[in-house]
């Protein structure tokens, strides 16, 4: 569907049998993705449970995790009391210790992800840095597969997992392969415009807390943008952790910001989401133990000595 496009994704082309075979040969298949996730998390993962459903419905296949209340419109996980030695499909998750959940029980692993390879782990690994997000990667894998399985539930997941992966497609991870694959999805039936609303809805509360950003932001002379948010503060505007990241990108319109992030105090550590326009950030977050993205990176520093050291790490990039 895709040849011309998706020449130079060789994880997907050596890979895609192996990986059906697998799923083929297993009755009972769990999909994972990562903690604290993201709309491309919950596309890729409720997305490719939409699709194997329906290509085998006598199969069990559970997407399993903790809920993200901000990402409900998409989707549940499923709760399951028994698996027995299933196939274990983690998406989006670029290293073991941000999975959300186990592999302890699993028979087989297989990691889907567009994040850079900086663990390999499964029986068979499929890592394509060049693609958009992990819902495009799994749609590509898709139209190797068995596309005629593919149904509105998935198109749409996919969808909105690529939407927010490429901040609307408006971040330089878009190319003309995700404008492809968003063109072809759009051909199934379901209400981007109203999902869309949804992703990007705010409360009263959400859009107060965007005003204490914008208020306590600090800007440094070298085209850095940052802002402290407390965990008291979080608690005033109810929000959590992951819901207080989102707005991360408050700060990329702004015309001499070069590299900004939001650091979240969390329970004995700060968590950093970290985001550039065109420096590469996630070499300075791969020396916190972090990592992500070239323009898109997560860090978790101990205290605020350690996100001085941050800061002068990316002051040194600039």
């Amino acid at each position: 569907m895709f040849n011309k496009l998706t020449g130079h994704l060789k994880d997907l082309k050596t890979y895609a049998s192996d990986v059906l075979e697998l799923i083929e040969s297993h009755e009972e298949i769990v999909i994972l993705r990562h903690q604290k996730p993201d709309p491309d998390a919950y596309g890729a993962q409720l997305g490719l449970r939409a699709y194997l459903r329906n290509k085998y419905p006598d199969k069990k296949i559970a997407a399993l995790g903790h809920e993200e209340p901000s990402l409900s419109f998409l989707g549940e996980m499923d709760r399951v009391s028994t698996i027995e030695r299933p196939l274990v499909i983690v998406v989006d998750t670029g290293n073991q210790e941000r999975i959300d959940g186990t592999l302890e029980y699993a028979e087989k692993v297989v990691k889907i992800d567009h994040h850079p390879n900086v663990e390999q782990y499964g029986d068979v690994s499929i890592v394509e840095t060049e693609v958009s997000s992990a819902s495009e990667l799994i749609y590509l894998l898709i139209g190797m597969w068995d596309s005629s399985a593919m149904n509105d539930e998935a198109a749409a997941l996919f969808y909105m997992g690529i939407v927010g992966d490429t901040g609307r497609f408006l971040y330089n991870n878009t190319s003309q392969l995700t404008h492809a694959v968003a063109s072809k999805l759009k051909e199934y039936h379901f209400d981007a415009a109203d999902l869309n609303n949804q992703m990007h809805k705010s409360s009263r509360n959400k859009f107060k807390y965007k005003g204490y950003l914008i208020h306590n932001a600090v800007f440094t002379d070298s085209g850095i943008a940052y802002v402290y948010v407390p965990k008291s503060v979080m608690a005033d505007y109810e929000l959590s952790v992951s819901e207080a990241g989102l707005d991360v990108n408050i700060f990329r319109e702004i015309e001499d910001v070069k590299v900004w992030f939001i650091a979240l105090e969390g329970d004995g550590e700060i968590r950093v989401r970290l985001r550039s326009k065109e420096v590469v950030i996630n070499d300075v977050a791969a020396m916190f133990d972090g990592g992500g993205h070239p323009l898109a990176s997560g860090v978790r520093v101990k205290d605020m000595d350690m996100l001085d050291e941050l800061i002068e790490k990316i002051e040194e990039k600039l």
